[in-house]
């Protein structure tokens, strides 16, 4: 896993990659995201449930799933943490939230 911000401040993205495959897609799109100024944590090998439940402990205001599906249709689910709302949304999409 790691850590890419400070003590106190707003995690903005929690990546869960679910597969290698996803994984190595994530690092890639977070890397890309850090640039662009977001505070972003990849949970590597967890669960679905147990990387949510990472993702409400660290604050984290959005929860990206990546899975082959996703990779596939060049879509991710994205989870707002506080509201629960989970949509699609593409790479452009989501480089314009930060």
């Amino acid at each position: 896993m790691t850590v890419d911000q400070t003590a106190g401040s707003t995690l903005d993205f929690f990546v869960a990659p679910l597969g290698e495959a996803a994984l190595l897609h994530a690092g890639g799109l977070a890397r890309e995201l850090r640039r662009g100024g977001a505070s972003v944590e990849v949970a590597a090998g967890a669960k679905l449930k147990r990387a949510m439940e990472l993702a409400n402990k660290l604050g984290a205001r959005y929860a990206l799933i990546l899975g082959d599906d996703e990779i596939a249709a060049g879509e991710y689910s994205l989870k707002n943490m506080q509201s629960g709302e989970q949509r699609r949304v593409t790479r452009e999409e989501l480089l314009r939230l930060q």
